[in-house]
């Protein structure tokens, strides 16, 4: 259900501020981009403008999704997100691969 998606929202707040948003990560492995909630180590995961947007406010939030949906489904901005959500996965899975070797 969730690859039928275009465009993800996560209000996840980390309590520590250390702990990444395992529901961005599921997102990001199904081609989705996402809106999420700022806290202080999400930019680990969510790089503004490259493979989602981060937000502040509801404010915020609502002019991201105004942006982002204009013109649906070929909004241009929306699908260069999903091509940098794309790229992030091929650099994940480049790093696992590598990793693996290391391991055995």
């Amino acid at each position: 259900m969730l690859a039928s998606a275009d465009l993800g929202v996560s209000l996840h707040l980390s309590s520590s501020g250390l702990d990444l948003p395992m529901k961005v990560v599921d997102m990001f492995g199904s081609n989705i981009p996402v809106c999420a909630v700022n806290f202080q180590c999400l930019s680990e995961l969510v790089q503004h403008g490259q493979n989602g947007y981060v937000f502040n406010d509801s404010t915020q939030l609502a002019e991201q999704l105004q942006e982002l949906l204009t013109g649906f489904p070929s909004n241009k901005k929306l699908l260069q997100l999903k091509a940098g959500v794309a790229h992030f996965r091929s650099l994940g899975k480049a790093l696992a691969d590598h990793s693996s070797i290391l391991v055995n």
